[in-house]
């Protein structure tokens, strides 16, 4: 779809009027097309049309520097590439885009020191993942293509194939992170770009990282952050022993954990007011009445409400046996923090004796998950 006269919107407050910014444009290869800056709440900024791989903004004010989303759209190639990240402060930039390239990062050129560094990162991030990302291109391509017409076998082997080359492109950028670091180990924007890796996966390596970053990154928002977060995730890896659960039962009383007794626990962190925690409850059900579940696996729902009766509304409408403990406390729980619970509903399976085998498991793998860690006679 094709936005005409698309211009920022307007944003005079007084504190705001020493703020100005402007955009050329060189976007060889796209005939018509779309450049749009959005806020990461994605409200649009700034837009024009893009006529024969020109355009361009002249000077206009905007309400405050900081980090946008950045996207260029070619109208005679449709296929639904990411936005780019771009940091907007005083003064002119310049986009340069690469024909037949828009999954790669502009060249952007401005007077920001930020938007130096996010290109230096983007960049090298793109050079590491070349060969990837036209891959990646290629394979979304031919799903476009094929679509519903590929039988199950050559779609599934697509869509295996394309997941496989997003998980390299992951790991590469994780190792244009530490190579970026190496380059600019004072980047103040070193904690909001770690904040975008799958530090997740190896919270032991980025957290020695993130104590070797500048004082001013650490002490940033973003640093603090990443921070926080990762001083908790060292603490659940594979192996770890859990945190503690805070709260008590619907009844009041204090939750035991040697009530639990089976082989394998599995935590089920949840809200009443989230569909998919409900209907995930069902599978847990019905996961508990097959073999060899039933006989292996205790269940320890932990919800993160913060009003009682909805909470145990949802017990009894949910026909949930297995224990259930909540603070009430809804995301200022400790269980959030301690378990750094970000998304609802997250599963954590243990073994009997509270330490930690897996986090974070997607429902769709629980059964096999279990199932490995059965056989395996943890």
């Amino acid at each position: 779809m094709k936005y005409i006269n698309i211009l920022f919107i307007a944003v005079l407050f007084c504190g705001c009027r020493n703020n100005s910014i402007e955009f050329t444009g060189n976007t060889p290869g796209i005939k018509s097309g779309v450049f749009i800056v959005k806020t990461t709440g994605d409200s649009t900024v700034f837009g024009e049309n893009i006529k024969d791989g020109k355009f361009t903004i002249p000077k206009r004010p905007f309400k405050e520097p900081g980090y946008y989303l950045m996207k260029i759209t070619d109208d005679d190639n449709k296929d639904n590439r990411e936005p780019n990240e771009i940091y907007l402060e005083n003064g002119a930039y310049t986009i340069e885009t690469k024909p037949q390239q828009l999954f790669l990062y502009p060249k952007v050129t401005s007077s920001s020191a930020i938007q130096n560094q996010l290109s230096a990162f983007y960049t090298l991030s793109d050079s590491l993942n070349a060969g990837i990302n036209i891959e990646i291109a290629k394979l979304k391509e031919q799903l476009k293509v094929k679509g519903e017409k590929a039988n199950s076998e050559e779609y599934t082997r697509l869509i295996n194939d394309v997941s496989a080359a997003e998980i390299k492109q992951v790991n590469n950028s994780g190792t244009a992170f530490k190579q970026f670091i190496k380059q600019y180990p004072q980047s103040e924007i070193s904690c909001h770009l770690m904040l975008k890796l799958s530090y997740e996966d190896d919270p032991a390596t980025y957290y020695n990282i993130y104590k070797t970053l500048s004082p001013a990154a650490r002490n940033s928002d973003d640093g603090k952050e990443i921070g926080e977060k990762l001083s908790h995730l060292v603490n659940l890896i594979a192996g770890a022993k859990a945190p503690a659960i805070a709260g008590t039962t619907p009844d009041g009383k204090a939750f035991d954990p040697k009530s639990l007794t089976k082989n394998f626990i599995l935590i089920d962190f949840w809200r009443a007011s989230d569909d998919i925690s409900r209907l995930n409850h069902q599978q847990l059900i019905s996961l508990l009445q097959e073999d060899p579940f039933k006989s292996n696996l205790d269940i320890l729902s932990v919800s993160l409400d913060t009003k009682r009766d909805w909470w145990t509304t949802a017990i009894h409408g949910d026909d949930l046996t297995w224990p259930q403990v909540s603070d009430l406390k809804g995301d200022d729980s400790p269980n959030a923090a301690n378990w750094v619970i970000t998304k609802i509903p997250t599963y954590y399976l243990l073994d009997k004796n509270w330490k930690i085998l897996e986090r974070d498991i997607d429902i769709r793998n629980l059964n096999l998950a279990i199932t490995d860690h059965i056989k395996k006679g943890h």
